[in-house]
């Protein structure tokens, strides 16, 4: 058995000769490892980029305030689209921001007696609300007098059979 093992050192140590001994005879252009050599030009799979987060989707909006104290887990963000006039119709975008999902959502918007809304865009139902998830809706508006005028925007989540509800309160400051 003992020369058995000799043999088989002596046959490693040949082949590692053999090896590199080849390998010192190749040109300075030859990889020495044949096809199986991986291409320079090669590039490794990318990396997919994290998409923007909700603060950057958000990043022109403003936080609504939240009216009493529902622990409901939602933002309601808003932006303007141009100074609001009296008597003229303005744009304003909603940004509705579950932190959980839901099996429906309900956004209400109330303008009272300073703020006439269009009849078909008072309410607006998200059939199901994912967690992290942004709903936009386009309220249009048209002021009635001259002040900060308060839109009422009413949001209600359905989940594990519940209905949670916040009152937010979006201030609009028209003038002539």
């Amino acid at each position: 058995m003992a020369g058995r093992n000799k043999s088989r050192i002596v046959q490693v140590l040949l082949l590692s000769l053999a090896a590199s001994s080849s390998a010192c005879h190749k040109s300075s252009g030859d990889s020495g490892l044949g096809d199986a050599a991986v291409q320079p030009n090669a590039k490794a799979p990318a990396v997919p980029k994290p998409g923007p987060t909700l603060a950057d989707q958000t990043a022109n909006m403003v936080q609504a305030v939240a009216a009493g104290k529902s622990q409901l887990p939602v933002q309601l963000k808003f932006q303007l689209t141009q100074r609001p006039k009296v008597g003229q119709a303005v744009d304003i975008n909603l940004a509705l921001i579950s932190q959980i999902d839901a099996t429906a959502a309900i956004i209400k918007v109330d303008g009272g007696d300073d703020l006439t809304l269009e009849p078909e865009g008072s309410e607006f139902n998200i059939p199901a609300a994912k967690a992290g998830a942004i709903y936009r809706q386009t309220v249009h508006v048209t002021p009635a007098a001259e002040g900060v005028l308060i839109l009422g925007v009413s949001v209600s989540l359905k989940h594990d059979d519940v209905t949670d509800q916040q009152s937010f309160s979006v201030p609009v400051i028209a003038d002539r």
